[in-house]
């Protein structure tokens, strides 16, 4: 195993921030029905029973990230895996329970892949995200949908678009360049669209040739060369509805398009980088959203979402009776999901129902075609009263696949349980006390289950249990230091039945099995403080920490046994510290890790 050094990642701005608005009508009397607008104010994520983190627009503006995935790595507790760059592959682990445990959601729907079980988090421009949510256990407003239970920690993204405002006409544009041919224009557009609807366009282009330099070490035949076959070409557009009813429910219709084109760079070998391989995605989904509440504190919420997905991979080298490779894959997802809740004095009660069908299909030979049913129901229950929250859920989960050739998975239920208990020692109290405890069961994916030689369709679910306990101190004043926030949480998880790869017949054929026991245990402490130094100079600062340990717990008589994962390091975390004057902007950031192991 390799031990890489640790390594830190700084960066500085400069920006002015301008908001171009086109001319208003002129003044004019009208009788105007009566509507409910609720704001779009920053969450505060040190209240909750449960851990959550927060980067809202004006983070996320100072932290001048490309995507998704880079703006999540300034989180305490939460491992990006980025696979190269611009356009790489950029997954999430959240307290080392592995991507596969990471639930996304987008405007509240969940995204997912069924094939592989992670999340590309790269294929999300951070430009059209008005913030983005971290929460362990499970998110913190009802009703919400039955899937969103069913993950160890929830990544929520919330699109510029959805906010319950129709009244103004903005714009934006930019463009970004960096090295090796990396240019990215991005422009929105946000207009009325009729009678309390508005309309919410977004794109953006990205390409990088990705000709990094690197050096090839051989004694005397030592050389500089650039890498080649690594160039990029993508686009993401999505296209925004939201509809205001007179009531004050809201519909959101979201449209998404993400097309690229790659190479991937081969391995050196024998002085020659030689590569011709390509890989082409082809994502497109379409979702819609209702949400009612009204003020005898019954809340509605229904959901649905189509999602078809294509990949093409091709290496015209490979030697085979086709004269290469020429591997095609088409996903398809059906979802819909109905929950309700209802507020009566100090108890909030809710529940939700899911339903999932998810195909696969292949040029390849002796393909499986793998479907799948899914069916989530979930129920739960919120006490909040003084000085005490106390929040407690029930997930069912049913998993049901079928198969055209080859052996099938049997089919899944499993109820899972989670609880979680905050208690502030007084009402006035800055301090909270917080703990929870949340079973997941991880179904394996299409890859894990049918992959041709190496799936094995007899894995059980991953089966995974987490422990929690921390304190919260949040203070709000009106002096030089505006709010103070702390919060430190430890915790303990563990995983049984870890799906992992191990050699089959020899070394060439892999199969994967339910051989793996992992054991986790780590520390978060997030920090922001929010300054002021004159009358329109204002400050910020943010620090995120972990502390953890990630170990192996399969095999007493292993060599492997009490060694740490991979790519998990002991020590990681990010800094932020922003000045404001008037539109100006200015300020640093930092992330940094410690040594790990590969």
């Amino acid at each position: 195993m390799k031990d890489h050094k640790r390594y830190y990642i700084i960066s500085c701005w400069l920006v002015c921030q301008a908001t171009l608005c086109c001319a208003q009508e002129p003044d004019s009397t009208s009788v105007l029905d009566k509507v409910t607008v609720t704001g779009a104010g920053k969450r505060n994520s040190f209240s909750g029973s449960v851990p959550s983190q927060t980067l809202d627009r004006r983070t996320l503006n100072q932290l001048n990230v490309l995507s998704v995935g880079d703006a999540a790595k300034y989180f305490s507790g939460v491992l990006v895996k980025d696979y190269g760059g611009a356009g790489g592959l950029k997954t999430v682990s959240v307290r080392s329970l592995g991507a596969s445990h990471t639930g996304v959601l987008y405007d509240g729907i969940p995204v997912s892949d069924v094939q592989t079980g992670q999340t590309d988090l790269g294929r999300y421009s951070s430009n059209f995200i008005q913030s983005l949510d971290i929460y362990q256990a499970n998110g913190t407003r009802l009703p919400a949908t039955a899937r969103s239970f069913a993950s160890a920690s929830l990544l929520s993204m919330v699109s510029k678009s959805f906010q319950p405002s129709t009244a103004a006409r903005e714009w934006f544009a930019g463009l970004r360049q960096g090295s090796f041919g990396f240019w990215q224009p991005y422009a929105g557009l946000s207009l009325p669209a009729g009678k309390q609807v508005s309309v919410q366009l977004n794109t953006e282009f990205t390409r990088s040739k990705g000709n990094y330099p690197l050096y090839i070490e051989n004694g005397p035949l030592s050389y500089a060369a650039k890498r080649i076959n690594s160039g990029l070409d993508s686009w993401q557009g999505e296209a925004n509805v939201l509809k205001v009813f007179n009531d004050s429910s809201t519909l959101q219709v979201k449209l998404f398009n993400y097309a690229s084109g790659r190479g991937l760079p081969g391995s050196i070998a024998l002085y020659t980088q030689r590569s011709n391989q390509r890989l082409r995605n082809d994502d497109q989904f379409m979702q819609a959203r209702y949400r009612k509440d009204d003020h005898k504190g019954l809340s509605i919420l229904i959901a649905g979402k189509y999602n078809y997905s294509f990949t093409r991979y091709t290496d015209p080298d490979f030697q085979n009776n086709a004269g290469g490779l020429d591997n095609r894959y088409r996903q398809r997802e059906f979802y819909f999901s109905a929950a309700v809740s209802k507020t009566l004095g100090w108890f909030t009660a809710s529940v939700a129902s899911d339903i999932e069908y998810n195909t696969l299909r292949s040029n390849t030979a002796n393909f499986a075609f793998p479907k799948r049913t899914s069916l989530w129901n979930n129920a739960a229950v919120v006490f909040n009263k003084g000085l005490w929250e106390i929040t407690g859920s029930t997930l069912l989960t049913t998993i049901m696949d079928q198969t055209r050739t080859g052996a099938t998975s049997a089919d899944r239920n499993k109820i899972t349980p989670s609880l979680s208990v905050a208690f502030r020692p007084g009402s006035n109290s800055p301090f909270l006390l917080r703990t929870f405890y949340k079973e997941v069961y991880r179904m394996p994916t299409f890859n894990d289950l049918y992959y041709i030689l190496v799936g094995n369709s007899n894995l059980r679910p991953e089966f995974a249990r987490q422990y929690n306990a921390g304190a919260v101190y949040s203070k709000q004043s009106d002096g030089a230091i505006r709010s103070l926030q702390f919060s430190v949480d430890g915790y303990v998880n563990s995983i049984r039945d870890k799906i992992v790869a191990v050699p089959g017949q020899n070394l060439f054929v892999w199969t994967m099995l339910n051989l793996g026991k992992v054991n986790m245990k780590g520390v978060d402490l997030t920090a922001e403080i929010n300054g002021k130094l004159a009358k329109s100079v204002t400050w910020f600062a943010r620090i995120a920490y972990t502390w953890q340990q990630a170990t192996d717990r399969t095999d007493k008589t292993a060599a492997s046994y009490g060694d740490r994962i991979p790519y998990t390091p002991d020590h990681s975390g990010s800094g932020l510290l922003s000045f404001t004057w008037k539109r100006w902007n200015a300020g640093s950031s930092v992330l940094f890790s410690s040594s790990r192991y590969s």
